[in-house]
């Protein structure tokens, strides 16, 4: 009984998909494939972008030129991909509020009641290790959303119909439930990580491409010994997928 009711949503059942990602090109680096198999099915796949990018780049630049360079990348990454429409909060690079703070939660229960999702993607801000404060803040930020988001007194400022998505994707996560094969569309999913331009044609990002790569191949490996891919899948993005159930005062989350 109890393990039905915890069981994770279908992620790949969604048609209304709202990705939130701290920077422009983290959504196409966790979760482009399965972007754009959900987009290849007719699901509808808005973004929205936390913060301007600035911060982007290892050799000294200007952030202005370089936030709208990475604006334009992102623009181009998403029509590759299927993606419709995408929302800039253009918080400041490094900057993202901490954790559920008011600010963006507000930013994101707006976002949600507006565009009315069942799914929403995000980052997992529970990876082990993840030193980068707008990852782990953001994916804070999106948990409390979407509990909120379907509370009729929470956020009553914003003049929307509550809105409660039935299921949260984690990405870059270290306890993935849900395994997505993405052989089919990883050229398109290499084309769309290229559109970033400023970040992919440096030796930097070509060394990370080649790790994006072996991850793939490694969470294939994983996905297949746990009996939730094919034999024969070879390239795979991993998710956490979870229901606002889960989010709330349960302690087996971790476990399903």
């Amino acid at each position: 009984m109890v393990s039905e009711l915890l069981k994770p949503p279908p992620l790949m059942s969604a048609k209304r998909v709202l990705c939130v990602q701290p920077h422009p090109d983290d959504m196409e680096c966790a979760a482009g494939g399965t972007i754009a198999l959900l987009a290849a099915r007719g699901a509808t796949v808005v973004y929205v972008t936390v913060t301007d990018g600035s911060w982007g780049a290892f050799e000294p630049v200007d952030p202005e030129e370089l936030a709208e360079t990475r604006r334009r990348e992102q623009v181009e990454a998403c029509r590759v991909l299927g993606v419709e429409e995408i929302a800039w909060l253009d918080f400041p690079d490094g900057q993202v509020p901490p954790g559920s703070g008011h600010v963006l939660c507000r930013h994101l229960v707006r976002l949600i009641r507006s565009y009315r999702p069942d799914c929403v993607m995000t980052v997992d801000p529970w990876t082990p290790y993840e030193a980068h404060p707008d990852h782990y803040n953001t994916g804070l930020a999106v948990a409390a959303a979407v509990l909120f988001s379907g509370l009729a007194a929470a956020h009553r400022e914003e003049g929307l119909e509550p809105h409660g998505p039935e299921m949260v994707a984690f990405a870059v996560t270290a306890r993935p439930n849900t395994w997505v094969a993405v052989d089919e569309v990883w050229e398109r999913r290499t084309r769309a990580l290229e559109a970033h331009r400023s970040q992919f044609s440096t030796p930097v990002g070509e060394v990370q491409k080649t790790l994006l790569r072996l991850q793939a191949e490694e969470l294939a490996r994983r996905g297949r010994a746990a009996g939730k891919l094919q034999e024969g899948v070879m390239l795979a993005e991993a998710f956490k997928v979870l229901s606002p159930l889960h989010l709330h005062c349960n302690w087996e989350a971790h476990k399903c």
